[in-house]
């Protein structure tokens, strides 16, 4: 068995994508979709955040399975100029109860660009101490879509199809 490994890629979505008012978009729904679906089977977890056309992203689990889903991502043809800004060691997950959280933080996030004297999201050029601050952010953002932290939960299965439809009838 592999050690843990945090991955964080950042990538420009190949088609533009506009977030109207922290709504997620059917694009980035599929995503998550597929996300949700795939990664508890491979006890990978993490959080999405999208902006400025730019994905910013943060993988945990096993790094054999990291790194694989990592290359599988970088041949997915929805985006482009992916860049690994951190890969490091972990002793434990940030984001263990999440297959894939999605946070739409942009008054948090602008103000920590803001803080920093960024006055756009490029986390082409973040080092790794401004990934652990918005990584920190997304710790305790809420997720506009509900947990999966138990994937048998009917619960959270039916306000998921509710949530999922609900993007797709439009």
């Amino acid at each position: 068995m592999s050690n843990l490994i945090r991955l964080v890629y950042v990538s420009t979505s190949t088609s533009p994508i506009k977030v109207v008012d922290g709504a997620v978009h059917s694009d980035i729904g599929r995503i998550l979709m597929q996300s949700r679906k795939n990664n508890p089977k491979q006890k990978i977890g993490g959080v999405l955040y999208f902006s400025n056309n730019c994905f910013f992203q943060c993988l945990e689990g096993e790094e054999d399975l990291v790194n694989e889903l990592y290359q599988k991502i970088s041949t997915d043809p929805r985006h482009e100029n992916l860049k690994r800004i951190l890969v490091k060691d972990i002793s434990k997950r940030q984001f263990g109860d999440w297959s894939m959280k999605y946070v739409a933080l942009k008054d948090n996030v602008t103000g920590l660009l803001e803080k920093k004297g960024m006055s756009v999201f490029d986390p082409y050029v973040f080092d790794e101490n401004m990934v652990d601050e918005m990584l920190s952010l997304f710790i305790t953002g809420v997720d506009s879509t509900p947990p999966d932290q138990n994937n048998n939960n009917a619960s959270i299965k039916n306000k998921t199809k509710g949530l999922f439809s609900k993007l797709f009838s439009k």
